[in-house]
């Protein structure tokens, strides 16, 4: 009789060939596990591609693609740099950059108008030039409007009484004589172009002056004057 028409030994055959399929799973399992692990210790894993890092664009030269030199990453100190034309802005940071901690501005006109808003003016002379120099020393700066013109003759710096003698003011605002006479005399401006009244002295300048530059100082002082933009009569 066959063994498959027993039950017995049906069942027998039956639970051999489980077991078989059983044990070559697990070997296959245990097999398959070391792989994995030297896998894991032996290969590095992959990383993703790193993001590119722009670089300077290249111009061509000849033919030639060439690289821009980098910019200098210090502005050299203690050479004051040359401002004149520049931006009021501009220039006070350049002076400063360069180590130069003393930077003041005035009114290169004659006006006598402060400097609030650096951009809204430009350069006109510096003192002093341009050079090497110890940076403790100051630097005063003549500026006017970006829509105006810089002076020609017209010194830039504010007069002053010396030795009691009548400084020259013909050029300059009522305001800078003004300041240039408080508590030496009194300050009489009179319209020459009508009978208008002087109210805001940085806007009238100075045709006229009694008593005239290097004779002694009066008590009282007189200016005719104009408005900015009109001519002297």
């Amino acid at each position: 009789m066959k063994w498959w028409h027993e039950p017995q030994q049906r069942l027998g055959v039956i639970c051999a060939a489980v077991a078989v399929l059983v044990i070559v799973g697990l070997i296959n399992k245990a097999s398959g596990d070391d792989t994995k692990s030297a896998a894991a210790e032996g290969t590095p894993t992959a990383q993703p591609n790193p993001p590119a890092v722009p670089s300077a664009p290249a111009a061509k030269v000849g033919g030639a693609t060439t690289t821009p030199p980098a910019k200098p990453s210090q502005v050299p100190k203690n050479v004051l740099p040359d401002v004149v034309g520049a931006d009021l802005q501009k220039a006070w940071d350049g002076a400063r950059a360069a180590g130069y901690r003393f930077v003041t501005s005035h009114d290169a006109s004659g006006r006598g108008r402060r400097q609030f808003l650096y951009s809204s003016w430009k350069v006109c002379d510096q003192k002093p030039a341009a050079g090497p120099l110890a940076k403790e020393l100051p630097v005063e700066l003549g500026v006017v409007r970006h829509d105006e013109k810089c002076p020609g003759a017209v010194p830039t710096t504010e007069p002053k009484v010396v030795g009691g003698r009548m400084p020259a003011v013909v050029g300059r605002s009522v305001n800078i004589v003004r300041a240039a006479l408080r508590g030496d005399a009194h300050v009489k401006a009179t319209d020459l172009g009508g009978n208008r009244a002087v109210f805001i002295e940085t806007h009238w300048m100075v045709c006229t002056q009694q008593p005239a530059a290097g004779e002694p100082l009066s008590a009282t002082v007189e200016v005719g004057v104009v408005k900015y933009g009109e001519p002297c009569p």
